[in-house]
């Protein structure tokens, strides 16, 4: 029969080891779960026969015990999610997780993977940026730059209106703008 005690040292163990999960098999949380059971059994006990003190104790045993257990499936539950973050899936670390621990770490694993799939393959299958012609009246000499900060849309001295245009970008546009964007440093030459 386990005892409050065996509550405190396996949370303390929990804290003490940030990264590895102390054995807790189904047997010995079926312990804990048992140990509050009959502490229940005689919280009922002593309300019948109205021994407040009794009650008291008893309460006070039952709230500490599931507090106790409440901090350990919450640091359990980080420590499960980091290694599965990190993709730690060793024969021994599983041995050291309950069998509703195991589903909800077979559970992050496959979401975490599909997630990290799902973005790397956004990534693998991007376009890459079109080049962004500049239409302009005059017959004006055209520089190709390299946007490095998002620039808001602005007019021009010859009453043009030019972007906004977003970073990262590449686009050809007059000379003398160019060179007002390069020394503003929200663009440079290619």
């Amino acid at each position: 029969m386990i005892t409050y005690s065996e509550f405190v040292r396996i949370r303390r163990q929990e804290q003490e080891d940030g990264r590895t999960l102390t054995k807790l098999n189904d047997d010995l949380f079926g312990e804990m779960k048992e140990y509050i059971a009959i502490n229940k059994n005689s919280l009922e006990e002593a309300k019948k026969i109205s021994d407040q003190k009794k009650i008291d104790d008893i309460s006070t045993q039952i709230k500490n015990a599931f507090n106790t257990l409440d901090q350990i499936i919450n640091i359990r539950i980080i420590k499960i999610s980091n290694m599965a973050v990190l993709g730690i899936n060793s024969e021994e670390a599983r041995g050291n997780m309950m069998s509703k621990e195991l589903i909800l770490f077979d559970n992050l694993l496959d979401i975490i993977n599909q997630h990290k799939s799902a973005l790397l393959d956004q990534v693998k299958n991007v376009e890459p940026k079109r080049l962004q012609k500049i239409e302009t009246d005059s017959d004006s000499d055209k520089r190709i730059i390299k946007v490095i900060a998002d620039i808001p849309k602005f007019v021009w001295r010859n009453n043009k209106s030019y972007g906004p245009f977003g970073f990262p970008n590449v686009i050809e546009i007059d000379t003398d703008v160019a060179d007002i964007l390069i020394k503003s440093g929200k663009a440079v030459g290619v």
